[in-house]
């Protein structure tokens, strides 16, 4: 922490101890990742990467409320259908009453009279029990929708990005697994890309933060425009992404990348006014297929592996694990393979 310059706080303590101890495999890489690219370990750096990985507080104050709500629209329709209850042995009671005058010998005419005036009067405050009862229900009833609305909002926004508005990494982490197991019942291919913006650090720099974020939000809006139907593609964590492509083969995976490639590449970064041409963004991309019966770590390590591959040897460029000897990269991010082209890799 005094190396990197953290603040010493219980948070950041919390942080950089998991990383010391390797007890969080995804938090160990992101720092990894931040820390090879002279990423500042500021304030703001340091809780983002806190609420990603140890800060669900947001999400619970939200379920929290929701609950509390709940409750309250429950012990509403509880108390009306136990008020409901008792009036309707009163209402049982004068039917009763009534019932038991008709058959009586000695009953007369004012008698009678008297027996349908409270029969009458019973029924019409039964009437207005049930109004009541219905009023209330449907006004229950839109409560509960509209907490539906707001699980489901919240669900949402759990699985999104907030600067990207693309899956975040919990949203990958299921659909990867939902993926694999597809992949597994239906016999097809999985592959995986994974993508990280080239000098990332530079946009932050030179332009500012703001530009970086813009230049984070391009290749987000990059990924969007390519992927269709099934695919996913995801924010992994700081300026990397995530695609999964199902039912695609490592080839057509390749060539998928590096059409995703030339389009980012063809796109400037502007200023705001949309008046300036800033520069262009570029982004290194590593591609693996699922093995079926592995673990997603090992599909990740091998998808992770081929990217810096691709950083390695020049950038700009797209690289498959088959272009990487297993034997010497085990659990290495040094010992690459020369790359055999700049670009689309054999499948």
């Amino acid at each position: 922490m005094a190396e990197l310059g953290v603040v010493s706080h219980p948070d950041n303590f919390q942080l950089f101890f998991t990383y010391v101890a390797h007890t969080n495999f995804d938090l160990c890489r992101t720092i990894d990742i931040l820390r090879s690219n002279h990423r500042e370990f500021d304030e703001a750096q340091c809780e983002e990467l806190h609420t990603r990985f140890f800060s669900d507080k947001r999400e619970n104050e939200i379920i929290e409320r929701i609950s509390n709500d709940l409750r309250a629209q429950l012990g509403s329709i509880l108390d009306t259908v136990n008020k409901v209850g008792v009036d309707t042995r009163k209402y049982k009671k004068a039917l009763d009453h009534f019932c038991s005058y008709v058959g009586d010998k000695n009953r007369n005419l004012s008698n009678l009279e008297q027996a349908l005036h409270t029969l009458l009067g019973a029924t019409r405050e039964m009437e207005g029990v049930n109004r009541s009862l219905e009023s209330r229900l449907t006004n229950s009833s839109s409560e509960i929708n509209r907490l539906r609305e707001d699980m489901e909002n919240l669900k949402r926004e759990a699985m999104t990005d907030g600067l990207t508005g693309i899956a975040n990494r919990k949203a990958f982490d299921m659909q990867l697994r939902d993926g694999m197991m597809h992949a597994m019942e239906d016999g097809q291919p999985l592959c995986l890309l994974l993508l990280d913006i080239d000098h990332f650090k530079k946009f932050n720099d030179t332009y500012g933060h703001q530009v970086g974020d813009q230049v984070i939000r391009l290749m987000a809006e990059s990924l969007k425009r390519n992927i269709k139907g099934q695919d996913t593609a995801a924010r992994y964590g700081g300026e990397e992404f995530a695609i999964i492509l199902p039912s695609t083969s490592l080839g057509n995976a390749v060539l998928f990348g590096n059409k995703l490639r030339q389009y980012i590449e063809s796109h400037k970064v502007v200023t705001k006014s949309g008046k300036t041409i800033i520069s262009k963004a570029t982004a290194s991309i590593g591609v693996a297929e699922f093995r079926p019966g592995e673990p997603a770590a090992k599909l990740i390590e091998r998808a992770d592996r081929a990217l810096y591959f691709a950083k390695e040897n020049g950038r700009n460029q797209v690289a498959s694990e088959q272009q990487i000897e297993p034997s010497k990269t085990a659990g290495k991010r040094g010992d690459l393979k020369p790359p055999s082209s700049r670009g689309i890799a054999a499948e």
